[in-house]
């Protein structure tokens, strides 16, 4: 564990580090993290502060202490299409199942968030996110035909070789840069749909709830990307927060 440097809270660099760890799997459910003691020895804070990075990782359903130590909760915090453009590796709990990748008719409701006209196609990918063999999303994302041109993996059915994503393919492809990406996310709880996509993908019983999230990614002033994500019950969604 590096030494608290930055000016930043010491408390939420320590905090950041610890999840950073644990949502790329590099921690696992049920590994054991630094004692409180540990923890301020090797990063050179008091206990008091070691003690506050242990209940942020705890509030943020992270970690969990019991009379023996602290411990990796099991995990229920998907990440979010914020924090995925931070890795700088595919987190090693999850494996994605490409299901597709195609250019089919876009939807009329997604025709003017990607800027379209009514007939065009738009570029459609669907994957499966699965950790520890459980389905735990199942994710669709769209992009402007012009997309396959300036980043053909994202038409192939195979894992692309960003972690981050394909708008931030596009953003590094069209010179832009990922800083140059501004995002907007909703979340929506409701009904698994009966469409033959939702319930056997996510292996969900008939009435099963879900909670559903959307993104934009906007560059340049222009919508990028357009994603759709379900998660089963149990999971939640972590987001970062700025003012």
């Amino acid at each position: 564990m590096p030494p608290v440097q930055r000016n930043e809270p010491a408390y939420r660099q320590l905090a950041d580090f610890y999840t950073r760890q644990i949502l790329t799997g590099e921690l696992r459910p049920g590994d054991r993290l630094p004692s409180v003691r540990e923890m301020a020895a090797s990063s050179g804070v008091g206990q008091n502060t070691a003690q506050r990075v242990v209940l942020q990782l705890a509030t943020d359903g992270l970690a969990r202490t019991d009379a023996t130590g602290t411990y990796v909760a099991e995990r229920r915090a998907a990440i979010s299409p914020q924090q995925r453009m931070r890795l700088d590796a595919e987190p090693s709990s999850e494996i994605q199942q490409v299901l597709s990748a195609a250019l089919v008719p876009c939807p009329g409701y997604i025709l003017p968030i990607l800027g379209l006209s009514s007939g065009d196609q738009a570029l459609r990918r669907e994957w499966v996110t699965s950790e520890d063999e459980q389905a735990a999303r199942l994710t669709v994302t769209w992009h402007r035909p012009s997309a396959a041109l300036a980043v053909p993996a994202l038409l192939t059915a195979d894992d692309l070789d960003d972690p981050r994503g394909g708008a931030a393919m596009l953003a590094e492809a069209t010179g832009l840069g990922v800083a140059s990406l501004r995002g907007r996310a909703g979340f929506e709880c409701r009904p698994a749909r009966d469409d033959g996509r939702e319930l056997p993908l996510l292996r969900l019983a008939p009435g099963a709830h879900v909670l559903a999230g959307v993104w934009v990614w906007y560059a340049g002033g222009e919508a990028v990307e357009y994603g759709e994500y379900v998660l089963p019950p149990g999971r939640v969604v972590e987001s970062d927060l700025e003012p």
